[in-house]
């Protein structure tokens, strides 16, 4: 059961008969939010430009220019 829920992007919450799983991508999202969580004003942004980038997103400005560094950690 754990290898066809990792198969459809699924992580389950335990290593042999799971009742619940959660979504990898989601857990992505997390690892993102706890890595920027140092400064609360920007923690949100910088998550979602980070997931966003892992996921092969980039950020542009109003000119469409690629903005390479727009969040610190």
């Amino acid at each position: 059961v754990p290898c066809t829920l990792v198969s459809h992007g699924l992580f389950p919450t335990a290593p042999s008969q799971p009742w619940m799983a959660v979504s990898i991508e989601l857990l992505s999202f997390c690892r993102a939010l706890f890595e920027c969580s140092c400064d609360t004003t920007h923690t949100l942004a910088a998550a979602l430009n980070t997931y966003y980038t892992w996921q092969g997103f980039c950020v542009t400005n109003h000119k469409v220019s690629r903005i390479v560094s727009l969040f610190h950690c």
